[in-house]
């Protein structure tokens, strides 16, 4: 088994995915983790070299495995640990050189599909990079961190920007058989991937060739083609006359569900001399997209969704087993970058009063709308600890500050615990499940304490959910648009308002991009056929987590 490369501190901790959360863990809980995927890895097909096919073959796991399948099986960190080359390159893999083509599986893991991520140029700044066929649309975010941000555009790969990477290359340099070309490569290839000839971060600063002012900058501009005669559309305000816009903005009707003056964040503006009926036609502006299967969760590069509540089960819903392991993931929902649960700030220290109130509502929440008929009486909070406890080994929330940060930093039973705890918050797909479980499964009328809770659990994905991206764009894209839950004590209603926030949030998500959503746009995943669909309709949502009475 090939040693897996460590990762390497993040340049600050501003954090959008998963492998950001543990690149920022310590050596000693970085060390458990990564043996915690190698076991997964054996059980899942995947992290080992092919020894059965061509010399230098890659082996990235099944398509279909455990219930988990679609098109990126490959690049799940927790199980494959592969991507696509975007280029012909050499790399190092343990204290082995390989060499690929564009578009070969390659033993390299970047939070996308394809790596080194390719270029996105930006022509908000770049005002004459569109076509005469393609218009500027310019997205305008809180913030959108190192994505696409450096030299030309390219996105670093933090994990081999470091010193760590950098060693094993000189390891490999030095042996006797290397040749000064295969080194060349490595070199070349790992400096195009990070944009910098420099070694190493530290103290924050900056690697070279990367500006802080662009890297944090809200506004981004993509050249996309315009919308021709009978595509879909939406209405926009004029861009030629007296009071030309410099960028394509959306129009409001009368009868536009859409917010006056927003930039569009689709490419569904009319070419010029064309233009769209939008709502004064009968069928609404959509986008055709593909049905996601029942009962199935998708491995993607972000997250680990290997393990499915509905892929195990012969009927709808859940059973206890699925329901308290999903409330367990549920109850560690804290904001990733402030303090992730792999850590010791989480547990112990001026943070942990503030994560147990946390954890304090979460149960609360999921109080309200535990359907006990179901799947039996709801866990008191001592009882979560004392099941926590026994899965992690060591009860982190009893430690000092001191035992914690030295049983941290050095490999032994908390270091093992935090990074037992930290892998339960890169499971989504069980917070997800767990919620439309309850929320397919309450009565009509719902309490008013039901209801509260619904209104609730909104607001507190908005301000706890682990990746900062994911509040963002819930807070954005769901709450800011469709608004809180409905004040309604009809329990379909809940159900269908949950379905339809999940749906909207499903569209920006990594699984359905093939990476973040700056670099891939919905269109180029679905050419790509990198892309898994994210669309369940209601009645699909029905069939699987509503249980008849």
């Amino acid at each position: 088994m090939a040693r897996l490369l460590p990762f390497v501190m993040l340049l600050s901790e501003s954090l959008a995915s998963p492998s950001e959360y543990w690149a920022l863990a310590c050596l000693a809980v970085r060390t458990a983790r990564a043996q915690q995927g190698l076991e997964a890895g054996r059980r899942l097909g995947g992290r080992t070299l092919s020894t059965n096919g061509t010399e230098g073959s890659v082996w990235c796991g099944r398509e279909r495995y455990n219930g988990a399948a679609g098109n990126m099986w490959y690049a799940n960190p927790f199980t494959t640990a592969c991507s696509k080359a975007s280029m012909d390159m050499a790399y190092a893999y343990g204290d082995q050189v390989l060499f690929a083509k564009k578009g070969d599986f390659i033993k390299m893991h970047c939070d996308n599909w394809e790596c080194p991520i390719p270029p996105v140029v930006d022509c908000y700044f770049d005002r004459n990079a569109c076509g005469a066929d393609e218009w500027c649309m310019v997205i305008t975010h809180e913030k959108w961190g190192a994505w696409a941000m450096g030299k030309n555009g390219h996105t670093p790969n933090f994990e081999l920007c470091g010193s760590s990477y950098y060693a094993d290359i000189e390891q490999i340099a030095s042996q006797s058989d290397a040749s000064n070309a295969t080194v060349a490569a490595l070199k070349l290839t790992r400096d195009r991937i990070c944009g910098s000839t420099t070694v190493g971060v530290a103290n924050g600063i900056q690697l070279k060739g990367y500006s802080e002012a662009k890297i944090w900058k809200p506004s981004h501009g993509r050249c996309v083609k315009y919308r021709q005669e009978g595509q879909s559309c939406i209405p926009t305000l004029a861009t030629q006359g007296r009071f030309a816009n410099a960028f394509v903005r959306r129009q409001q009707t009368e009868t536009s569900s859409y917010p006056n003056g927003g930039t569009m964040e689709r490419p569904l503006a009319c070419a010029p001399g064309l233009i769209c009926t939008g709502p004064s036609f009968d069928v609404l502006p959509s986008t055709c997209v593909k049905e996601r299967p029942k009962d199935v969760c998708y491995a993607g590069p972000w997250w680990d969704s290997s393990r499915c509540p509905r892929t195990s089960l012969q009927r709808p819903g859940m059973d206890r087993q699925w329901a308290l392991e999903s409330l367990q993931t549920a109850f560690l929902l804290f904001a990733g970058e402030v303090a992730p649960a792999m850590s010791c700030k989480y547990w112990t220290g001026p943070l942990a009063p503030f994560t147990a109130e946390v954890r304090k509502v979460t149960h609360s929440i999921f109080q309200a709308l535990w359907p006990e008929h179901l799947v039996g009486e709801y866990p008191t909070l001592q009882e979560l600890y004392a099941g926590m406890w026994r899965q992690a080994g060591v009860d982190l929330a009893a430690l000092s500050p001191e035992e914690c940060e030295a049983g941290e930093s050095r490999d032994g039973h908390i270091a093992d615990a935090l990074a037992v705890v930290g892998s339960w918050t890169n499971r989504p797909n069980l917070l997800w499940s767990l919620i439309h479980f309850v929320m397919h499964n309450q009565p009509s009328p719902m309490s008013r304490n039901a209801v509260a809770a619904s209104s609730a659990l909104a607001s507190h994905l908005s301000e706890n959910f682990w990746c900062n991206d994911c509040r963002g764009f819930f807070t954005v894209g769901v709450l800011s648009i469709v608004g809180l839950p409905p004040q309604s004590t009809d329990g379909e209603a809940h159900a269908k308002y949950w379905n339809l926030g999940h749906n909207i949030a499903s569209e920006h998500v990594a699984t359905t991009r093939g990476g973040h959503p700056w670099i891939n746009t919905l269109e180029a995943a679905q050419e790509e056929n990198v892309g898994n669909p994210f669309y369940v309709p209601y009645e699909t949502s029905v069939e699987m987590w509503h249980v008849p009475s």
